[in-house]
C-alpha cells in the first residue's frame, strides 16, 4: 500500500490522510513534490520529496544543479543538504549521459569517504531527469561568500590554520586507491564553520587519477585556479590540487581573484600586495603554484611542512 511520511514524526499514513495517524499534524502542508520541467531550485516549501524529504527553502543554485535546506522525516527530522541536477538543458543525449555519471560518481565518491573535513552523504535518488544526493548539511559561509562581504583581509595565522585543514584533506583524497583529484579547489568549494573549521564541499569535478594517461579528456575546472595541466596541456594528478591551494591562498592573503591575472602566467608575489606576510609563506604560495607541476611541492604534506616555518 503506497504511504505518506508525516513531515513531524515520520510515521507512515496512507496516501490522501488529511492527519497524521501519530501525531495528528495536518498533513495538507506537505505535498509531493513536481519539479517543473526545464528548472532546478523551483521545488516549494514544505513540499515532499521521495517520500521522505520536507523541503525548507533553497541554499544555492547555479548552472543545472541547485542546493536546498531539507528534513529527513525518516531520521528524526534531521536537517541535510539536498543537491539538485537536472540533464534537461543538454541537447546532445551524449552529455546528458555524461552529466549524469558525473553526479553519479559524486555520491559514489562521497558515500564511501570519511574525514572530518568532508560532508557525509547519506542518500542518493533519481526522479526523472533529475538526480539528487543527501548529504550532511554544513551551517557557515564559503570562503568566497566571506571574501565578497569584506571580511578581510585575514589574519596570516587564520590562513595558516585553514591551509593546514585543507592539506590534510586533500592528502586524505589523495592518498585514496587510486587517488582521488579534487581539481576544483577554490574559495567557493571550502566551507567554513563557527568554529572554524572548514568542509570541502561539491565534488562535482572529482575524479581518480588513471596511471598512464597522458592527457585529462575533459578540460574542467575554474579559471585562474585550475593548474595549466588541465587546460589540456597533460594529465592532472595530486599536485594539479596544490596549484589549486596555492592559488586559494594567494586570494586569500592578498583579497585578488587569480582569475584576473594573465592567463597560464605565475602568479606574481604575495607580498607585492601586502608587505606584511611572512617571507616564508609567500615562498610556500609561489612554489605551489609554479606553471611546471615538477617545480611545486610534490605533495601536500611537504606543503604543509613549509607552512608549518611560516
Amino acid at each position: 500500500m503506497s504511504s505518506d511520511a508525516c513531515p513531524r514524526c515520520g510515521n507512515l499514513n496512507r496516501v490522501g490522510a488529511k492527519f497524521c495517524g501519530r501525531c495528528g499534524l495536518a498533513l495538507t502542508t506537505a505535498q509531493p513534490a513536481q519539479p517543473p520541467a526545464h528548472e532546478t531550485g523551483r521545488l516549494s516549501a514544505n513540499s515532499l520529496l521521495h517520500n521522505r524529504y520536507v523541503i525548507v527553502r533553497i541554499l544555492g543554485q547555479g548552472g543545472m544543479g541547485a542546493v536546498y535546506l531539507a528534513t529527513d522525516t525518516l531520521d528524526q527530522n534531521r536537517v541535510v543538504a539536498l543537491k539538485e541536477m537536472s540533464n534537461v538543458a543538454l541537447i546532445d543525449q551524449h552529455d546528458r549521459a555524461l552529466a549524469a555519471e558525473q553526479f553519479r560518481r559524486e555520491a559514489q565518491l562521497l558515500r564511501r569517504l570519511r574525514h572530518p573535513n568532508l560532508p557525509i552523504v547519506s542518500d542518493e535518488f533519481t526522479i526523472g531527469d533529475r538526480n539528487y544526493l543527501v548529504m550532511e548539511y554544513v551551517p557557515g559561509s564559503t570562503l568566497q561568500q566571506m571574501l565578497d562581504r569584506g571580511d578581510g583581509p585575514f589574519p596570516e595565522s587564520r590562513i595558516v590554520a585553514w591551509a593546514n585543514q585543507l592539506c590534510d584533506v586533500l592528502d586524505y583524497l589523495h592518498r585514496q586507491e587510486p587517488p582521488i583529484i579534487f581539481r576544483d579547489l577554490k574559495p567557493a568549494n571550502v566551507m567554513i564553520m563557527a568554529d572554524d573549521r572548514l568542509k570541502l564541499i561539491d565534488f562535482g569535478i572529482a575524479r581518480l587519477f588513471k596511471p598512464g594517461q597522458r592527457q585529462d579528456t575533459m578540460l574542467l575546472g575554474t579559471q585562474g585556479y585550475a593548474a595549466p595541466e588541465q587546460y589540456g596541456g597533460g594529465q592532472s594528478d595530486p599536485r594539479s590540487d596544490i596549484y589549486a591551494l596555492g592559488a586559494t591562498l594567494f586570494s586569500l592573503l592578498t583579497g585578488l581573484d587569480p582569475a584576473q591575472m594573465p592567463p597560464l602566467k605565475p602568479l606574481p608575489p604575495v607580498r607585492s600586495y601586502r608587505p606584511d606576510v611572512s617571507p616564508h609563506l609567500e615562498t610556500a604560495v609561489l612554489r605551489a603554484t609554479r606553471i611546471s607541476a615538477d617545480e611545486r611541492w610534490q605533495s601536500t604534506q611537504d606543503l604543509r611542512h613549509a607552512l608549518a616555518t611560516a
